[in-house]
């Protein structure tokens, strides 16, 4: 009988697509992908994560070859130059037990939901952009984040990544006088 993740799944562009009800199912109960009528849709984070997981095996639409890890990160460049980096922040955080949805329509590179909630059961409570420890803010592009998360309701992180991947979280809020 075959297993759940032996089912083959589909790229397009940078969305994958999961056909199998089954996995489906498991996949968004655990918070991943956004749900249409008859698919799941990933993103490229949430595909590589699963890749690393050993929980989902992907193709190219109509192509016979799997994509392995490696090359699933070039297509993500291709897409996006700080992919990898976005890639090391999403892992750790979904390590940490936080569901990370893209979060570009609203500003930020992801958003976060509180731990142990999914999108629909509770309103994301982050907004993250990634930054490269080479990589500098200036007050206008600091202001810019503190308000959009603002407008939305929600906290503004900034993960900084160093020369050795390690990553650390700062909080950007705006101090208001009483």
């Amino acid at each position: 009988m075959k297993k759940e993740n032996d089912t083959i799944n589909s790229l397009i562009e940078n969305k994958i697509i999961v056909e199998n009800n089954n996995l489906k199912s498991r996949l968004v109960e655990k918070g991943f992908g956004e749900k249409t009528e008859r698919e799941l849709i990933l993103d490229l984070f949430e595909g590589l994560y699963l890749i690393e997981k050993n929980k989902l095996k992907i193709k190219l639409l109509n192509g016979k070859k799997l994509i392995k890890k490696n090359e699933l990160i070039e297509i993500g460049i291709k897409f996006d130059k700080k992919f990898y980096s976005k890639y090391l922040v999403y892992q750790d955080l979904r390590e940490k037990g936080y569901c990370i949805k893209t979060g570009l329509k609203f500003g930020f590179d992801f958003r976060i939901y509180p731990k142990g909630k999914k999108m629909g059961e509770m309103h994301s409570e982050y907004g993250l952009n990634v930054l490269k420890e080479s990589e500098k803010l200036n007050m206008t592009q600091i202001s810019r984040l503190t308000r959009l998360a603002g407008n939305i309701h929600i906290k503004s992180i900034i993960a900084v990544i160093d020369n050795e991947n390690s990553i650390n979280y700062y909080e950007i809020n705006r101090k208001l006088f009483n």
